[in-house]
């Protein structure tokens, strides 16, 4: 089946918009992004257009500039970048992990708000809290954290399900043109597969409705099975992939 461009190009706007990087260069289509290390998409450097060709500069400006902020020089791959860009990245040295589905959802009608999720604007202590009760978040890596929250510019909702007194979920949803994009979404280990991330879902549907959002989307590593089944089951489809190339 042939690949809507558009649509993918439409897709990875709202993506890095979601998740800004506190540091950015542009150069010919493409952006370089730097977070002090945290999280892949925001220390990678993406194709923001469908792209022909790799410019002869684009590489060792890339590793210059990562290599000078003390991260490794990192490549998203995406349907945008250009035919020989996986020979291109082997040739430089370069090795691919960590691909990704993009899904999509439409958002169902009839969701409403539920009681027992707490749904707030920004990430206070509370909630940073409990997010990093469900995954940890080493203490190096929370300002770059913080700076990254902060940056969000689209209207943005933090939530926390509370059961028996305790966080038993979290996640936040950036609501934007129409879309709501779900991230940090989680869940305490001992209280997984008992339906909690779905009903924080269906919560953030209900509060992104609310501001025009028809449809939802998501990125997922293609081996994370638990969470590939929950999002099924709420009816997300994959768009497109990615993979990181990273140089050592």
């Amino acid at each position: 089946m042939e690949m809507d461009i558009g649509r993918i190009q439409s897709l990875e706007d709202l993506c890095l918009s979601a998740w800004p990087a506190p540091q950015q260069l542009h150069h010919a289509g493409w952006v370089l992004r730097f977070a002090a290390g945290h999280t892949g998409r925001a220390n990678s450097t993406n194709a923001v257009a469908p792209q022909q060709e790799i410019q002869n500069d684009l590489i060792p400006l890339v590793e210059r500039e990562y290599r000078r902020r003390g991260l490794r020089p990192t490549f998203r791959e995406t349907p945008l970048c250009p035919p020989g860009f996986t020979a291109a990245m082997v040739d430089k040295g370069y090795l691919a992990d960590d691909e990704s589905h993009v899904m999509v959802a439409e958002i169902p009608a009839g969701c409403a708000p539920d009681p027992s999720v707490r749904i707030q604007n920004n990430a206070d202590d509370a909630w940073l809290s409990a997010y990093r009760s469900m995954v940890p978040v080493a203490e190096a890596e929370m300002p770059a954290l913080r700076a990254i929250l902060a940056g969000i510019a689209a209207s943005t909702r933090y939530l926390t399900l509370w059961s028996d007194g305790r966080p038993v979920a979290a996640g936040l949803g950036v609501i934007d043109r129409g879309w709501v994009g779900l991230y940090k979404i989680a869940t305490q280990p001992q209280a997984r597969g008992q339906g909690h991330a779905g009903r924080l879902i269906r919560a953030l549907y209900a509060e992104a409705a609310g501001q025009g959002a028809a449809e939802a989307y998501l990125q997922v590593g293609v081996g994370n099975q638990p969470a590939l089944s929950l999002y099924r089951r709420l009816g997300f489809t994959p768009l497109y992939n990615y993979r990181y190339y990273r140089k050592g």
